[in-house]
């Protein structure tokens, strides 16, 4: 580390913010987190449209994580003007402010900036994505590349946590296995489950290293949904539950989906050694 040792999360109330906050308190940093509708004790009110940074004491602060984004696609859809004034507008007035007092921008992008039409994407693979939120991930990314030299962009892998009320993909299913209902999976839709303790370890571990460009913090191993919902329930003992096997396009998505989202991870691994967390370690701790 050079200097201080200190973070900012903006949105720390959300699952990939929680973990990072947690992640960094426990490893000896300085940590402030914010919040925007999600009211957590302890957090600062931030809102990415208007609020602020000189409302905050950010002495100490040496990087500034941008976790806070309207991250649903249906919803970034519905709402092209609201979510750029969050994606896209907030987030580069945020990295403008940050940069000009000396903090260190790390934005949390996502698999979404590609088209999905081959997978394994490394992160000097042109981007070229078909969703209203991918675009968006696309811009800011776009605009810190053309106007910074000191930055770090993380994308993740398709995020799953291991708590109950965490709601995507395992601890989802469970949710809908206990109350009995269908699971409906696609088998044509290719992605790696990342666990979200492990993109946290994985930012602490290249900020530790004070790095700097576009990591991706993917799992190695990638699967169709449908392929990881059977396994689950399999390694769970589980065989009275229901799954029904389909297209990622019976969904009737209003936009196009990605039908391979898995990235290539080679980079942040072989930089820093980085061991993820194996799946079936995963199983037996979701609720």
């Amino acid at each position: 580390m050079n200097g201080n040792k200190g973070v900012i999360i903006f949105g720390a109330s959300g699952l990939i913010g929680r973990y990072i906050l947690k992640e960094f308190k426990n490893n000896g940093w300085k940590t402030i987190g914010t919040y925007n509708h999600n009211m957590v004790e302890g957090m600062i009110h931030f809102d990415l449209k208007e609020t602020k940074l000189d409302k905050i004491n950010l002495e100490g602060v040496r990087y500034g994580i941008i976790s806070s984004a309207m991250t649903k696609l249906e919803e970034c859809r519905k709402n092209p003007i609201e979510s750029n004034l969050i994606n896209v507008l907030g987030v580069k007035r945020i990295i403008k402010e940050l940069t000009l007092r000396g903090i260190v921008p790390v934005f949390i992008s996502s698999a979404a900036v590609f088209d999905g039409e081959n997978g394994g994407y490394t992160e000097e693979d042109l981007k070229n994505p078909i969703s209203i939120y991918g675009k968006q991930k696309a811009e800011v990314e776009d605009y810190i590349i053309k106007n910074y030299k000191d930055y770090l962009i993380i994308r993740p892998g398709k995020v799953f946590g291991i708590k109950k009320g965490e709601g995507v993909l395992f601890s989802e299913w469970m949710d809908k296995y206990n109350k009995g209902e269908e699971i409906k999976c696609a088998d044509d839709e290719m992605l790696s489950p990342t666990y979200v303790g492990d993109v946290a370890r994985g930012m602490r571990a290249l900020l530790d290293k004070d790095s700097r460009g576009i990591y991706n913090i993917n799992f190695y191993k990638f699967f169709s949904r449908y392929q990881m919902a059977i396994e689950f329930f399999n390694y769970l003992g589980i065989k009275d539950m229901k799954i029904k096997r389909c297209s990622i396009n019976d969904f009737n998505f209003s936009e196009k989906r990605m039908m391979n989202s898995y990235m290539n991870s080679s980079k942040f691994i072989k930089e820093t050694g980085f061991k993820f967390t194996p799946l079936e370690e995963c199983y037996k701790l979701i609720n």
